[in-house]
């Protein structure tokens, strides 16, 4: 029934996907992906559940707190896009197209800040952080997860524990840290200045395909020079009647009067009594009225 066209009398079409529409999906997957990577890696460090977490989560704090809301804003992006794409809004496929900036913003200040940490005399800025910076508890902290004491040795600035006191076999910290602060920032600010043309690449795809998401020209409304208001409707009015005043009218025709002979009368009854309606049905039935044919 429903192929026929009946059933319900609903009209069943299903529009095919433009170009501009997979583009703009296959763009708001690739936000997802790298939104939701780095959600899951700043999870993963917030509960330590890799090897030197720790020393990221002291070290490297500010770094982890703008992984997490850079993901959280790229997150946010991806959820107002695929909304928008799959609903067919332009006005969310906006939204998501505004979103994507400070994204990208968050994203560069995340690569800039590893990066120029990682580069410019980062000895001298652990040395300072380890000196000014870090706590007892951080110290200690990083001790524990680098096995060392102190920072060039366990009697400069050491933070006091069981493996770590001033005759420990343990070396310094400095050496460790900075080698695994110059791998750490390595790979966050190379990962992130290698997703930013992507990402630019993605602010151009919605900014060129966001308009296009249907085949529908503008917003489907009539422009406003082309819209109907009172006077033209009472001018067509006018323009309508007066055509159909110079049209010449059709003659109706008149009633007809019934002729009053019986013999023409076809409202006449067959019967012209009841007693013959009686004994012509006498005759032509029998038992509970059934006619004898």
């Amino acid at each position: 029934m429903l192929q026929e066209g009946e059933g319900l009398g609903l009209e069943l079409r299903v529009d095919r996907w433009t170009l501009h529409k997979w583009c703009l999906v296959l763009s708001v997957c690739t936000v997802f992906v790298y939104g939701a990577a780095g959600l899951v890696c700043a999870i993963l460090t917030w509960f330590r559940a890799w090897d030197h977490a720790d020393v990221m989560y002291v070290a490297d704090y500010d770094l982890l707190v703008l992984i997490t809301l850079s993901s959280c804003i790229l997150l946010l992006t991806f959820l107002v896009g695929i909304s928008g794409v799959l609903l067919n809004s332009r006005p969310l496929l906006a939204v998501y197209a505004l979103l994507l900036w400070p994204a990208l913003i968050s994203m560069l200040v995340i690569g800039y800040t590893s990066y120029k940490r990682a580069t410019f005399a980062l000895d001298r800025k652990l040395n300072l952080a380890w000196s000014q910076w870090y706590t007892p508890l951080g110290r200690s902290v990083i001790q524990d997860s680098l096995r060392c004491c102190g920072f060039y040795s366990a009697l400069h600035e050491a933070a006091p524990s069981k493996r770590c006191y001033p005759r420990t076999p343990l070396p310094g910290c400095k050496g460790k840290l900075w080698r695994f602060e110059r791998a750490n920032l390595a790979t966050i600010w190379s990962t992130v200045f290698s997703l930013v043309p992507v990402h630019i690449l993605n602010i151009f795809i919605a900014l060129l395909c966001a308009n296009h998401v249907t085949r529908t020209f503008g917003k489907g409304i009539t422009p406003k020079r082309y819209r109907l208001n009172g006077d033209d409707v009472r001018a067509d009015a006018e323009a309508l009647m007066k055509a159909l005043s110079d049209v010449r009218p059709v003659a109706r025709p008149g009633f007809t009067r019934a002729p009053s002979s019986g013999v023409f009368r076809e409202d006449k009854s067959y019967y012209d009594s009841l007693d013959e309606w009686e004994t012509e049905s006498k005759g032509d039935t029998v038992g509970l009225g059934i006619r004898r044919r």
